[in-house]
């Protein structure tokens, strides 16, 4: 299992603690983080991995080409990019899921 694997399966599986932690100090069943959409979107955008990749591999990269603080500005928008089309993705399966449960 290679890295990003590893540090994929890693993140998923402390932001899904940490969500549930959550729930549970702040209401339990009367908590945001107890909604199921709720907590599917906190993990979604919780659990991204591009941003310490593209760090890592500038890093790597020793200045090649140009200074790793300026390599790494375009990772940081990369990264607000894909945290805003994921909310986007999130509010799309509320919907979805929203719209099965009226079907119903």
């Amino acid at each position: 299992m290679d890295f990003c694997r590893l540090l994929h399966l890693g993140l998923l599986a402390f932001n899904a603690l940490a969500i549930r932690s959550l729930s549970a100090v702040s209401g339990g069943h009367k908590s945001i983080f107890s909604k199921k959409e709720n907590a599917q979107a906190a993990l979604l955008v919780a659990s991204q991995k591009t941003l310490p990749v593209m760090v890592a591999v500038v890093q790597q990269l020793g200045g090649a080409f140009g200074e790793s603080g300026l390599l790494v500005l375009p990772c940081v928008a990369a990264h607000l990019i894909q945290i805003v089309l994921d909310s986007f993705l999130a509010n799309f399966w509320l919907r979805k899921e929203l719209s099965s449960n009226t079907a119903k």
